[in-house]
């Protein structure tokens, strides 16, 4: 929490299931002691009443000390996790499965099958289009900056009035840089939660010598009519049980957007607890599988889950522990985190 933020603030005080003061100052306290930081994070989720085992969360002194250990993150492999091109290219070369790269562009050149072209006008970019859409059986294609994160900067062009599209996205274009994928069509069941956007697991692996663990899953899913399920974009996340597959009770946002937790999407109605998660199993599988390929000890996978199976969206090195934690109810409790912790030390 940042305190030159002062919406969080406000719906600190609002927030009516928050504990008393005195037990407040206590448990701060007792963080800033045995945590040998100030605990502003504290007041993102762990003030509430209902959190008992506020020890059990993760500090972000803790967090930054696992994204910066070298045990845990190789610099050559991060390289490709960070660069989307760099990403789908492996990914195709690895048969890891992942949505297909139709054609990227370097600001503007723009890059399809064999050929480079270079692109000044509006003209030159529709002309484009309609020879890569007569080349392709899509009948919308997927745009990703390269190095943005939390769904920022993303957009789609459809085939029947693309040329109008690109009018609205021809200056994002030309002055960035972006992969052209396939667009993913989402599994009915997982529609049902919400439509609007393609709502991805996480799924956080931890890899030690040759042997892969799952740490934790969530789901993320978008609200509000947004496109993009990422809770960095008002989002909701809810943890999934691991033995199960099915999803845990409570929804939750991050605080800026309102925190708290729901039992039901805002906008559907859709009941979280028991719903199964379709390819759940095979969706693990497929992150362990990558693992393999790119063997980085913890990676955070985005997987989307289509009619026919899991699709690897992105794999992140930054696995945003957040929602985990929260999710999850303190990852510290979690045994392969623990692990985690000891190599860190």
């Amino acid at each position: 929490m940042h305190f030159k933020d002062p919406g969080r603030i406000k719906m600190f005080f609002k927030d009516a299931n928050k504990k008393n003061f005195l037990v407040i100052c206590r448990e701060v306290l007792v963080l800033w002691v045995t945590k040998k930081e100030v605990p502003l994070y504290y007041f993102k989720h762990l003030y509430k009443k209902d959190i008992r085992n506020y020890r059990d969360y993760l500090a972000p002194k803790e967090v930054r000390r696992i994204h910066a250990c070298a045990k845990l993150h190789r610099k050559e492999y991060n390289s490709i996790l960070h660069n989307k091109l760099s990403f789908a290219l492996y990914c195709e070369r690895s048969h890891i499965p992942s949505p297909a790269l139709i054609s990227y562009n370097f600001k503007s050149r723009f890059f399809f099958k064999d050929a480079v072209r270079k692109i000044s006008d509006l003209g030159g970019m529709v002309a484009f289009y309609q020879d890569v859409f007569e080349s392709i059986d899509a009948a919308a294609i997927f745009f990703r900056p390269l190095s943005l994160r939390g769904g920022r900067g993303c957009f789609k062009i459809d085939r029947e009035n693309f040329s109008q599209q690109l009018r609205a996205e021809f200056e994002n274009l030309l002055n960035g840089d972006y992969t052209h994928t396939e667009v993913i069509h989402q599994h009915c069941d997982i529609d049902r939660i919400y439509d609007k956007s393609i709502n991805t697991l996480r799924i956080l692996t931890f890899m030690e010598g040759d042997n892969v663990e799952i740490v934790s899953s969530i789901i993320r899913i978008g609200t509000g009519g947004s496109f993009v399920d990422n809770a960095s974009s008002g989002g909701l996340f809810v943890g999934i049980h691991q033995e199960t597959g099915t999803l845990m009770r409570t929804g939750y946002r991050h605080m800026r957007f309102g925190g708290g937790g729901v039992d039901r999407h805002p906008d559907t109605g859709f009941v979280f607890e028991n719903f199964k998660v379709p390819f759940f199993k095979e969706a693990c599988q497929a992150a362990m599988d990558a693992v393999r390929r790119i063997p980085d000890p913890l990676i955070g996978w985005d997987i989307a889950l289509t009619p026919t199976g899991p699709t690897i969206i992105e794999g992140n090195s930054d696995a945003g522990f957040f929602m985990s934690d929260v999710a999850y109810g303190g990852l510290l409790k979690n045994a392969h985190m623990k692990r985690i912790i000891s190599v860190v030390k």
